[in-house]
C-alpha cells in the first residue's frame, strides 16, 4: 500500500479525505488490496463495499451522502484492519 494513503488513514483524519482520494484507495483495494478487503472486513462489509463501487461507478454523485460515508469508513477499515 502506498505510504501516503497509509498516513492518512487515522480515523479521524478519514473524515476528511476528498473523494478523489477516497476513489484512488477503491480501485487499489479492488485491484491489488483484495488481500486486505478479506483479511480486515467482514463478509456482509465485502458485499457492501462492492455494491458501492458499482453503484458509484467512480462518481460520488451516484452515492447518497450517507453512502458516501459509508464508504469511506469501509475503506478506512480495509487500510487500517
Amino acid at each position: 500500500m502506498p505510504l501516503w494513503i497509509a498516513r492518512r488513514a487515522a480515523p479521524a483524519i478519514w473524515k476528511r479525505i476528498p473523494w478523489k482520494m477516497v476513489w484512488t484507495v477503491v480501485v487499489w483495494l479492488s485491484t491489488k488490496g483484495r488481500q486486505r478487503v478479506e483479511q480486515n472486513l467482514t463478509q456482509k462489509e465485502r458485499s457492501e463495499f462492492w455494491s458501492l463501487l458499482k453503484k458509484s461507478k467512480g462518481r460520488p454523485d451516484n452515492l447518497s451522502q450517507r453512502d458516501r460515508t459509508r464508504l469511506k469508513h469501509i475503506v478506512g477499515k480495509a487500510i487500517r484492519g
